[in-house]
């Protein structure tokens, strides 16, 4: 029997996996072409770089590609001379019709019709525009989504210490919600949220719910539209075309897919690239006379401790409750946690799998 990879350690790469489990097929491990997830392990099976498998050109080996575009990836490792076995078909059959019923699933249970036939999606409350027309951005949805509705839909907005543990462990990226006594990173009736890579709006328009208002940041071109179209189904959004970092200017945004998710400042996702403003969250808090930022979401590639960076005075003087991801870059956890205890020594900072959960706890309240 060949030893089988599986190309994709994302969505579909897990679908695949799972899938052969089911039929006993043992899986060797999975290929991406992510730097970030080297060494590191997808529902236990370690994730190689191409080059680990490819240069090996084992004639016992098979790869099966399970990502979007499984074409090219095929002709790229037909023109490395790869002359083991490539099988993009069986992933295709599987993500195709995984897709459509989760769709079906989905529209029943979510998709909402206005008066005019406008469609759109409505989850816990939260607003979301209909993005059905595209399989790249329904894909986006249900791995997105996860990490900001399910506690709101499921657990009544519970994020106990133990419950946002153990489903840290099944969901992709975990929760922005993390509650252990007095210790509690929750979005709250009158908030002023800061939604760093707002992607569509997803955790804007939860924020809605809640009676918060949010300052949703999106440099990303065709998904900005889409953002757009979340703030006028919802109440108190304010898109921006903008990114957040270190300093103001100008900044090249590689852009990773057609999702509009995991592009990037920092890393270096592809060839592909758009031109996009930058600013401080300093500076747009002082130059809107924003008299409070309560919370601060951030999903933003990489470009988190630029992004706290340039947030030292908002961290020292209003000490938002902070949900920050952490597994972009090796050293995150560490470099972000330095970087807002240097800015302001009063907080107090949980760390989950992908995530780190930050409060200035209250004299009070302790």
């Amino acid at each position: 029997m060949k030893t089988t990879y599986i190309w994709g350690a994302g969505y579909y790469g897990a679908l695949t996996a799972l899938d052969m489990e089911i039929k006993g097929e043992p899986i060797a491990g999975f290929i991406d072409s992510n730097k970030d997830l080297y060494g590191k392990k997808r529902l236990g099976y370690e994730v190689l770089s191409p080059e680990q498998v490819i240069d090996k050109n084992s004639r016992d080996s098979k790869i099966i590609i399970a990502i979007l575009k499984s074409e090219e990836i095929a002709e790229k490792l037909i023109e490395r001379n790869y002359i083991c076995g490539i099988d993009f078909e069986l992933s295709q059959r599987l993500w195709d019709k995984e897709t459509k019923k989760k769709v079906d699933i989905f529209c029943k249970h979510f998709l909402k019709t206005k008066e005019n036939g406008e469609c759109y999606f409505e989850i816990a409350g939260a607003k979301l525009p209909d993005v059905r027309y595209s399989q790249e951005k329904m894909t986006g949805l249900f791995l997105l989504a996860p990490e900001t509705f399910l506690f709101s839909y499921f657990m009544n907005d519970r994020y106990d210490k133990h419950l946002a543990e153990i489903f840290d462990i099944y969901i992709s990226g975990g929760s922005y919600g993390y509650k252990d006594g007095n210790f509690d990173v929750s979005v709250k009736k009158g908030d002023i949220v800061i939604d760093a890579g707002a992607w569509i709006g997803d955790f804007s328009a939860y924020a809605s719910t809640k009676g918060a208002i949010s300052y949703a940041f999106e440099p990303t071109s065709s998904i900005y539209e889409l953002l757009q179209k979340t703030a006028e189904l919802n109440s108190n959004i304010y898109s921006l075309k903008q990114g957040l970092s270190n300093v103001s200017g100008e900044a090249s945004l590689s852009i990773h897919n057609g999702w509009g998710v995991a592009n990037s400042i920092v890393i270096n996702r592809s060839d592909n690239a758009e031109t996009i403003s930058i600013t401080t969250l300093d500076e747009f808090v002082k130059e809107n006379n924003i008299s409070k930022v309560d919370f601060i979401k951030a999903d933003i590639e990489g470009a988190e401790r630029d992004m706290l960076k340039g947030a030292a005075w908002v961290l020292k003087n209003y000490a938002p409750k902070l949900a920050i991801c952490t597994y972009h870059l090796p050293d995150d956890p560490q470099v972000l946690e330095s970087i807002i205890l240097e800015a302001n020594p009063d907080y107090k900072i949980v760390h989950l799998r992908d995530k780190l959960f930050a409060q200035v706890v209250k004299e009070e309240e302790r």
